[in-house]
């Protein structure tokens, strides 16, 4: 056999060996990232997202169990100040907690909602090792929502998620049908979208993405179709709202174009020059007037008034 032949077959090998060890690299980042505790957080959320310490002070009701998966989780629940019916589901981000989803608490209240807002495995107070980007957090909120139906038996739901809650929102929303309404912020349509921020070119992603789903699904045991949130969307027959901003890095606005077309009649709201998740931060009367306008809506559309 020719020596040029032994050459380009060592390169090939080369090459999938060095794809393969990159992914490894990638999805370890994504899945096991250096836990932010408490403290780091709430530092972070005061810096960089106007984080008010008296919302330290709001009561709430601390709710702890175990997950179907054997981790304890830990969740917040902040009762109206008037009764209500309501309960709304606010999930956070990626390697985040629940107090990144305090600068919305006083919107959903003054909209005359309880709100719920858990710690995902492996973030806040919650346990787990590793994150699944919703591949097993939607489970432990649909597991919340029948512990809150339990003790709240005449509440009815909706969830709002930002970022990875977005997305893991979109598939508890087409899991369970108790929730009435999605409002989804930043979220991420699959892996692919999520690859967008380390890949800019689409057709390379979606080449290289088999490849990536291989190594994660033989190291860490999680398979890309359990979390495609754009899939579980497109079975969504509920009023929903996309929210995003052109200026996202995070999870690029490629992805919210990817959810549009998953579902045409989702109402969409499109912020200019906003970063990840920055959008209620800088422009908080209009974030607060795009998602009442749309729960009023949503209200009359599913008889929650």
């Amino acid at each position: 056999m020719p020596w040029w032949i032994y050459l380009i077959v060592g390169l090939i090998l080369f090459f999938a060996v060095a794809l393969r060890v990159g992914a490894y690299f990638i999805l370890k980042k994504l899945y096991k990232p250096t836990k932010r505790d408490y403290d780091f957080i709430l530092d972070y959320e005061i810096k960089e997202k106007g984080f008010q310490k008296r919302w330290l002070d709001i009561p709430f009701k601390a709710y702890r169990r175990e997950s179907r998966y054997g981790y304890e989780v830990f969740g917040r629940y902040y009762e109206c100040p008037t009764p209500s019916n309501k309960i709304m589901l606010s999930v956070h981000g990626h390697n985040s907690c629940s107090l990144s989803q305090m600068k919305y608490l006083e919107m959903f209240l003054e909209l005359g909602y309880n709100v719920f807002m858990p710690d995902h495995k492996r973030s806040g107070f919650s346990g787990g090792d590793i994150i699944t980007f919703g591949a097993t957090e939607k489970y432990d909120i649909i597991d919340w929502i029948d512990v809150l139906q339990r003790d709240y038996p005449d509440k009815r739901f909706a969830i709002f998620g930002e970022s990875m809650g977005a997305a893991t929102s979109m598939m508890v929303t087409e899991m369970d049908k108790r929730i009435e309404y999605l409002i989804e912020y930043c979220g991420y349509a699959d892996f692919e979208g999520l690859l967008s921020k380390y890949i800019k070119n689409a057709t390379v992603r979606k080449f290289l993405e088999p490849t990536f789903n291989s190594v994660s699904r033989l190291v860490f045991k999680i398979d890309f179709n359990d979390f495609d949130a754009g899939k579980a969307l497109s079975k969504i027959k509920k009023p929903t709202l996309i929210i995003h901003s052109k200026e996202d890095k995070t999870v690029a606005y490629y992805n919210s174009e990817k959810l549009r077309r998953y579902k045409p009649d989702a109402k969409v709201h499109i912020f200019e020059d906003t970063m990840h998740a920055r959008s209620m931060v800088k422009y908080p009367e209009v974030f607060k007037k795009v998602v009442t306008d749309f729960v009023l809506d949503a209200e009359k559309q599913v008889g929650l008034e």
